[in-house]
């Protein structure tokens, strides 16, 4: 929020406190203080009067002005259309530093020229504040005493804090509540206007209101059936500007000023453009509705409206609708000011892209004193700005709670707690300044929480307050008092690092992606359930949780292939959730090649056979041997992944993940040549035993290395010709390698497969008993697969 210092002035007094100070006491009691500036942002700037304005001999467009300028007169060349002998103007002298520019002594084509003639644009003022003859030349100021500060004149002698919304203030949002804040820090008292009654109650009104929605709990009405538009007084105007609002008249420019006093929003409909006196709330209205900023927007049912009798007024805590907003003609008003369910108005806003000084405020907690203060204050301002009079009874419809709870605590907790000593009176001052109204009750402090305060609950709350009124730096240093404890990483946190160690020392990178994504890349192959739902997602591209990696990453990989980085091997820890659960995946996803081609012509190609040698190297460091892993063909058309390039992983016969190449369409679709993905869960890896890793001498006798070709029908598995020459071949088979699998037109419906074994035991085997596990493994094979040994 933007907080002026001038308009803060009105409520605080800070006489001697400059706006540096008034930063550093807020940063110190908690608040994020972003930044201090300045309205109009230049140095050396002086009132000037145009005493004389003459064309310049050598141009067709500059003049030569004589400037009083208070202590001398300054001549200045000048190149603005709108200059003239006789006004007043803001001169910036030599040495004025602007925000594009640092005034010098110069020549203006054979012309000595000793200072400049501003307009608002040269001051760093936003052109929306600026009405078109202000942007198309000079400022020339109403009134002014020659030398004097132009701010004041402007009503821009003013400071600007930017402080930041933390979560829990939210009364921070009302600059009546920065002015407590400010007045409990310095002690300085405090001076809120008094409030009007305008109940009206002996008037008779035509207005109507009815809420059909428990999403809006309190509506307020009122009818001023007369006043005048006319432009608002100075200080309105420069209080808009520097909290970041266009002044427009003096009615919208009230609104717009009693909701920066009291925090509450509230809108004012010009009477005459109603249909009816009959206003409602209702959450069943769908449609497109042009608003007040000429756009047109998408409602959809469960969004709050305001109606007028049947026609949309308002879209509900965000913005009006165009065909009721007040106009330069406008001659009576409806006031409404109502209060809004913050999760609707949030979910509404964020998904029309519609952040409204509105919607800001009723997406967060709000005082329940606030609606009525700020209805009486609109009137107040009306009757003194506008002329209002005629005024019907205000209608209500429904209500707040106006109790406010309590919270108690002792002084010696507080010390305790603090690990200070501060006195019980020193403590009751504070909760005063804090307006806790405290009493003493049995020993203890009793505090009153005010309607504003909505981030006060429990005694540490208080304690919280004590400490950051008081300071910080009172505070002792001690050393923390807490039990010794080993550190030490636990089994599953041993096996991460293990994973992360090996994976890295294999040449993957490791990335860590975005865990929100939309919901329809919540379904799909190896989804880990229902997905979770965010509350208040930032986008309709974020609005869940993943329940799979495949997309998170396959973005990841685009990514830098649009960036020219076509070789890449990444890999991913991460938990899954789904609802009411939640687990550990490891995702490995690669394209192009392992090695760059270099003068040795060796490459090593990203497919699906490399990854699957990365993932069984890692089970077998994980101590599951590879024995224990199966990969069975996946045929599923539905999925990311390419129905004839991939598998289902199986370890024990229980599903552990998929491995594969990526789907054509989804690599169509991210601009990709080819890729391969593989995703596993580790609960279900980590929850099977994992069998000890042993290391054995090298044998002292030899071993005996046979090829073995045989021919077999296509749809057999090699891993299952593997199994049974393992079988056939008992104790004596310490190695199988298949090194070639043959494919033609000529075999048919065949493939050649050739093994390479390797024979070998705790002793030297004979030819003849060599010839014999040959002989076994080959008649394995012609028996169980029909196999012809070639």
């Amino acid at each position: 929020m933007l907080v002026s210092t001038k308009l803060l002035q009105r409520y605080v007094n800070l006489d001697g406190i400059s706006s540096l100070e008034l930063a550093e006491a807020l940063t110190n009691a908690g608040h994020e203080v972003e930044g201090v500036s300045e309205v109009i942002d230049g140095t050396k700037l002086v009132v000037g009067h145009v005493l004389e304005c003459v064309d310049h001999p050598d141009s067709d467009h500059l003049k030569v002005c004589q400037v009083d300028i208070g202590k001398d007169v300054s001549q200045i060349v000048c190149g603005a259309d709108n200059i003239a002998q006789g006004q007043t103007v803001i001169v910036a002298q030599v040495g004025s530093v602007l925000p594009a520019i640092t005034i010098k002594e110069t020549q203006i084509r054979g012309i000595d020229s000793n200072g400049m003639i501003c307009s608002l644009n040269e001051l760093g003022l936003a052109e929306k504040y600026q009405s078109e003859t202000q942007k198309s030349g000079i400022l020339v100021l109403p009134e002014g005493i020659a030398g004097d500060d132009p701010r004041v004149v402007l009503g821009f002698d003013d400071s600007i804090l930017d402080v930041s919304q933390t979560a829990n203030r939210s009364d921070f949002m009302s600059i009546w509540n920065v002015a407590r804040e400010v007045s409990a820090i310095f002690d300085r008292p405090l001076n809120l206007p008094e409030l009007g009654n305008h109940l009206d109650e002996n008037e008779k009104t035509l207005l109507e209101i009815k809420s059909y929605t428990e999403r809006s709990p309190l509506f307020l009405g009122k009818i001023i059936n007369k006043l005048v538009i006319k432009d608002s007084p100075t200080w309105i105007r420069a209080a808009l500007i520097a909290s970041g609002i266009k002044p427009i008249n003096n009615v919208v420019d009230i609104s717009n000023l009693v909701m920066l006093e009291t925090g509450q929003p509230l809108h004012f409909y010009d009477k005459k453009s109603l249909n009816s006196m009959k206003l409602s709330v209702r959450d069943d209205i769908e449609g497109t509705y042009k608003a007040l900023d000429d756009k047109e927007y998408k409602i959809q049912l469960g969004d709050l409206m305001i109606m007028n009798d049947q026609e949309p007024a308002g879209i509900a805590g965000i913005m009006g609708l165009g065909n009721t907003m007040v106009h330069d003609d406008t001659e009576s008003i409806v006031i409404e000011v109502a209060r809004f369910d913050a999760v609707s108005v949030r979910k509404t806003a964020n998904r029309l892209g519609l952040s409204t000084d509105a919607s800001v405020r009723f997406s967060k907690p709000m005082d329940n004193l606030s609606a009525n203060e700020a209805m009486m204050r609109a009137v107040d301002l009306l009757i003194e700005y506008a002329d209002a009079n005629e005024f019907e009874a205000l209608v209500t419809e429904g209500d707040l709670n106006q109790n406010l709870s309590e919270i108690s605590i002792t002084s010696d907790k507080i010390n305790r707690y603090l690990g200070t000593h501060l006195e019980e009176t020193l403590i009751m001052e504070v909760f005063n300044k804090l307006n806790f109204n405290p009493v003493v009750k049995n020993e203890r402090i009793v505090c009153t929480v005010p309607s504003y305060r909505k981030d006060l609950f429990i005694e540490e709350d208080l304690i919280e307050e004590v400490i950051r009124m008081v300071g910080y730096d009172i505070l002792e240093e001690t050393l923390p008092k807490m039990d010794l404890t080993m550190g030490d990483l636990n089994e599953n946190q041993k096996n991460i690092r293990l994973i992360e160690s090996s994976l890295l020392g294999l040449g993957l990178d490791q990335i860590n992606t975005y865990t929100l994504t939309s919901f329809e890349k919540t379904k799909g192959l190896n989804a880990f359930g229902d997905a979770v739902a965010l509350m208040s997602p930032m986008s309709e591209k974020r609005t869940h949780l993943r329940t799979y990696m495949f997309h998170s990453m396959l973005e990841t990989l685009a990514y830098n292939n649009s960036h020219r980085v076509s070789d890449a091997l990444f890999f991913e820890h991460s938990n899954i959730y789904a609802e009411g659960k939640s687990t550990q995946r490891l995702a490995m996803i690669g394209a192009g090649s392992m090695f760059k081609t270099n003068w040795t012509k060796v490459s090593m190609p990203i497919d699906f056979f490399l990854l699957k040698g990365i993932l069984i190297n890692l089970l077998e460091k994980l101590g599951y041997s590879e024995k224990r892993i199966s990969l069975i063909p996946l045929e599923e058309k539905d999925s990311y992944l390419h129905p004839f390039k991939s598998a289902e992983i199986q370890i024990n016969r229980k599903k552990l993940g998929y491995i594969g190449h990526v789907h054509p369409n989804n690599i169509k679709e991210n601009d990709l040549k080819d890729a391969v993905y593989c995703e596993i869960d580790l609960d279900v890896l980590f929850a099977l035993k994992s069998g000890s890793i042993k290391a054995s001498s090298i044998s002292k006798y030899p071993q005996v290395k046979r090829d073995l070709a045989v021919l077999v029908s296509n749809d057999i598995i090699v891993s299952d010709l593997e199994k049974a020459i393992e079988k056939a071949s008992r104790k004596f088979l310490m190695n199988i390698n298949v090194f070639d699998i043959f494919k033609s037109e000529k075999l048919g419906n065949k493939k050649s497969v050739a093994f390479e074994l390797t024979l070998g035991t705790n002793r030297t085997l004979s030819v003849e008993e060599i010839n014999d596990i040959m002989k076994s493994v080959e008649n394995e094979l012609i028996d169980k697969f029909e196999a012809e040994i070639r």
